[in-house]
């Protein structure tokens, strides 16, 4: 089953994420929360948002097998304008699950600009989702070898298991 990505799934995903970040944090404004850049708020939002968009990615692929968020280094805070990179682990790649990942991040980005103004207006890029597969993995290549790392193991955020 294909959904049709556009800004209305998008918007979707943000509202269920802003949702799952208010029962985390007990706020009823957490939108609030998220604009002041709480760490709190902004670490359940993204996982959140996570979890939405490896959702989407599993319903549109049944390549598609985990998803995770690629930990943010040590000297960077946790705030609105910072991408939220997803490290997509695939059986295989493909043609139409490329397109399904580039509709989403535009589409994303002008919904996440829209939301939060005028705060990440100048944002060009906000969700960067990279596709692995079983070889770069097994091969420990580029950001795959986040997935299971001792130091700074990347978060599962979805998984079709």
């Amino acid at each position: 089953m294909y959904t049709q990505i556009n800004e209305r799934v998008a918007a979707e995903m943000i509202d269920s994420a802003l949702a799952f970040c208010q029962a985390k944090i007990g706020n009823k404004k957490a939108f609030c929360q998220l604009r002041i850049n709480n760490p709190n708020a902004i670490e359940h939002f993204r996982y959140g948002l996570a979890r939405e968009i490896g959702a989407c990615l599993g319903e549109n692929s049944e390549f598609v097998k985990d998803v995770y968020i690629f930990p943010d280094t040590l000297d960077e805070d946790p705030i609105l304008t910072l991408p939220l990179t997803l490290i997509v682990y695939v059986e295989k790649h493909t043609a139409a699950l490329e397109s399904v990942v580039e509709l989403l991040q535009d589409n994303f980005l002008e919904e996440y600009r829209n939301v939060f103004s005028p705060i990440t207006d100048n944002l060009s890029v906000f969700l960067n989702i990279l596709l692995v597969d079983m070889t770069e993995l097994a091969e420990r290549k580029g950001l795959a070898a986040s997935i299971g790392s001792v130091c700074k193991p990347a978060l599962r955020a979805w998984s079709r298991r």
